[in-house]
């Protein structure tokens, strides 16, 4: 087998998901995975720069589990029933703002406060987007300036995190759904996704294609979670 060409797959995913006013004027397209966190810049119809950061939200879950002494199986629905405005959350915690007993399928009842999980959660948020903003910083994109932002994969589920989002970075947020369709649940297969623009990038050609130069530099600066559990933990 001969590899007749290499495609990005954020460059791909751009390609499918961003309209032309997205990609000329500039965005910037979050993708949110499980155990990564992924990050294209485009403007003038090019992706200007790109990186993959080793954290997504099952390390959210293993923070969790760590901390609380709770299993991965526990800590995901409490993950994944957070609302990350971080406000309404009553189908979690009880008048006593601790943990209700339903949390606990699996261990044993014990009181879990929610400033201790609401601490947990958003010390790795904090981690995960301030070196997404170094990122920004690097190919010279100001977040304040209009630039769009869309979230994308599976941690663009999560209730409400385009609301913290917009708030961590002073613009609005959008999340990319299949369209906008009756059934505002469906989310984009992003997998699927890139392969469609990946073929119309082969079929129809790019104007202004471009590979850019990957960064792995995270700074010096690390955060609560990664100097104890490390970025892959």
């Amino acid at each position: 087998i001969e590899v007749e060409r290499l495609i990005s797959c954020t460059f791909a995913l751009g390609a499918k998901l961003l309209n032309n006013n997205e990609l000329q004027l500039g965005s910037i397209l979050i993708d949110i995975d499980s155990e990564m966190l992924s990050v294209g810049m485009f403007k003038n119809l090019a992706l200007v720069h790109s990186c993959t950061i080793p954290i997504g939200i099952n390390h959210i879950s293993k923070d969790i589990s760590k901390v609380c002494s709770l299993n991965i199986e526990e800590s995901n629905n409490i993950r994944d029933k957070i609302d990350y405005s971080f406000q309404n959350n009553s189908k979690l915690f009880d008048s006593n703002n601790n943990l209700k007993d339903i949390c606990f399928s699996q261990s044993n009842f014990r009181k879990i406060s929610k400033s201790l999980i609401y601490k947990i959660i958003k010390s790795r948020l904090d981690e995960m987007f301030e070196l997404l903003k170094k990122q920004f910083l690097i190919a010279g994109f100001d977040t304040i300036a209009g630039i769009n932002i869309l979230l994308v994969g599976e941690g663009s589920h999560l209730h409400n995190l385009d609301k913290y989002c917009s708030e961590l970075f002073e613009t609005n947020i959008k999340i990319l759904r299949e369209g906008e369709s009756k059934d505002k649940r469906k989310y984009i297969d992003k997998n699927f996704a890139a392969s469609l623009g990946a073929l119309k990038i082969i079929k129809d050609g790019w104007e202004t294609e471009a590979i850019p130069k990957i960064s792995n530099k995270y700074g010096k600066k690390r955060g609560f979670f990664t100097k104890l559990f490390g970025y892959g933990s």
